[in-house]
C-alpha cells in the first residue's frame, strides 16, 4: 500500500525555516520563494558564515554579496525579487527566543521551543551540532527535511519522532492513506551526528576545495530534491521518506513512508504501526436467498 505524509498546517499558510544556506541552502532558498508565489507562507533563512569571494564559484551569490551574512544576502535579494516579505536569522540555530530580521527591513522575534507554526523545518548544514539542534526542535506537528551531499552523491530525509514508542505508533492509517510520523532523519542515518574534523583550509585552499571536492551540479541537484519534497509535502502527496541521488549512475532511490520502513529502522513491530481500515460490510444476499428466507420464516 502507498502513503503519503501528512500535510497537516501546510496546506494553509505555513512557516518554513530554512537552516543553512550555503552550497545547497542557497538555492533552495531560491526555489521556496518560487514555489510559495502567489501564496502566503512564512519564509525565514538562517545562517551565521558570511560570503567569501571562493563561494561564487558554486553558491548563489553575486559579487556584492561579499562580505555579507548568507541569510542576510538571500533575503534581501530574494524579497526584492519576488516581492513578498523574506525573514533571515545571522545567529547559529538555537532552539530559543532569538531576533529574526525582515529582508526587507525591520525585525521580529520568535521562540523556537514555543512556536507553534513551526510547520516545515529544512536543515542543508554539514556539522552535527546544528541537525542535533534542530532534531531537538522540531516539533510531531511538523516536518523536519535534512539534505546533505558529498561530491557525488547526497540525500533528503524526511522526519519528525525522536523513536519514542508512543509518537510512531498507530502513524500509519490504512483507510486514509495517509503517514503521520516517521523517525527524525538523524535517527535514519545517525551518523549524521557524528562530529567531522575540524579543519579549516586558508583562502586560496578553499577556492581550490569549491572547485575540486564536489560536482559543479550537486547543489543544484540537491536543491531541486529537497523543494520536490516540499512541494508534494504541501500537497499531501509525498510518498517518501528519503531520496538518495548519485550522480556517477544518474539515479535517484527513494525509500518509501511504510510501516516495514519504519520497523527496520526503529524495531517496532509492524503492526504497532498501522491503524488497520475497519472491515467492509458484509455483501447483501442475493434476492433469491431472502426470498426462500422469508418463505421458511
Amino acid at each position: 500500500m502507498r502513503y503519503h505524509l501528512t500535510n497537516g498546517h501546510l496546506n494553509q499558510e505555513p512557516t518554513i525555516l530554512l537552516v543553512g544556506c550555503g552550497g545547497t541552502g542557497g538555492f533552495v532558498a531560491e526555489q521556496l520563494c518560487r514555489l510559495f508565489t502567489g501564496r502566503a507562507a512564512r519564509i525565514i533563512l538562517q545562517d551565521h558564515d558570511r560570503v567569501e569571494p571562493h563561494n561564487l564559484l558554486r553558491q548563489n551569490f553575486h559579487p556584492e554579496d561579499v562580505g555579507e551574512f548568507k541569510s542576510k544576502a538571500l533575503a534581501t535579494r530574494l524579497s526584492c525579487e519576488f516581492q513578498r516579505p523574506v525573514a533571515y536569522s545571522v545567529y547559529p540555530f538555537r532552539n530559543e527566543r532569538e531576533v529574526l530580521y525582515e529582508g526587507r527591513g525591520g525585525t521580529m522575534y520568535t521562540d523556537w521551543s514555543r512556536e507553534r507554526n513551526g510547520d516545515l523545518m529544512i536543515g542543508c548544514v554539514d556539522n552535527a551540532a546544528a541537525r542535533a539542534a534542530m532534531a531537538q526542535a522540531v516539533k510531531p506537528w511538523s516536518w523536519y527535511v535534512d539534505a546533505g551531499n558529498g561530491e557525488t552523491w547526497g540525500q533528503v530525509l524526511v522526519g519528525n519522532s525522536d523513536g519514542a514508542r508512543y509518537r510512531l505508533e498507530k502513524s500509519f492509517h490504512e483507510k486514509e492513506g495517509m503517514c503521520t510520523a516517521l523517525p527524525l532523519p538523524t535517527l535514519q542515518q545517525p551518523g549524521l551526528l557524528e562530529v567531522q574534523p575540524d579543519t579549516q583550509p586558508d583562502i586560496d585552499c578553499a577556492a581550490a576545495l569549491d572547485l575540486t571536492d564536489q560536482d559543479p551540479t550537486i547543489n543544484n541537484m540537491m536543491a531541486a530534491l529537497v523543494v520536490q519534497v516540499v512541494r508534494r509535502l504541501v500537497a499531501g502527496t509525498c510518498p517518501w521518506m528519503a531520496l538518495y541521488l548519485a550522480l556517477e549512475t544518474g539515479t535517484v532511490t527513494p525509500v518509501y513512508a511504510t510501516p516495514e520502513n519504519v520497523s527496520k529502522i526503529t524495531g517496532l513491530p509492524v503492526k504497532n504501526l498501522v491503524v488497520p481500515a475497519p472491515a467492509p460490510p458484509p455483501p447483501p444476499k442475493p434476492l433469491a436467498e431472502v426470498f426462500a428466507q422469508e418463505t421458511r420464516e
